[in-house]
């Protein structure tokens, strides 16, 4: 296999790959103005990323025949099934989770705990 090839399995976007492909030289300069906006832009595609992930749940939830009660929205139930709110801040948390979930599906660990919170929110109610 070329060094420089790539496999990918499953049925990946454009976007996808994006996130896949970084500059091949990085550069790490120490300076505060750097790391102060590189902070500043961090949020913003982390909710990018954590909105993919919870639409994609979502749509796992309505294929696994999973109700989602009225005063649940995705976003929330991910949050909550997640549990840390650091985390869900974190580009390569979310990263991971959102391969996961991609290349999984409904097998992924997020699905599996989302199934398993709404199991017991429905059993409660």
């Amino acid at each position: 296999m070329n060094v420089n090839s790539l496999v990918l399995y499953g049925n990946p976007t454009p976007s996808d790959l994006d996130f896949m492909i970084e500059d091949e030289n990085p550069s790490f300069s120490s300076s505060t103005s750097s790391t102060r906006s590189d902070a500043q832009s961090a949020p913003p595609e982390c909710e990018r990323i954590f909105d993919r992930i919870s639409d994609e749940c979502a749509e796992c939830a309505v294929r696994a025949d999973k109700q989602l009660p009225p005063e649940w929205n995705m976003p929330d139930l991910v949050r909550t099934v997640i549990g840390d709110d650091e985390a869900i801040h974190m580009p390569s948390f979310l990263t991971n989770a959102y391969y996961d979930v991609m290349l999984h599906g409904s097998n992924s660990w997020l699905c599996q705990e989302v199934f398993q919170f709404l199991d017991l929110i429905n059993y409660v109610f």
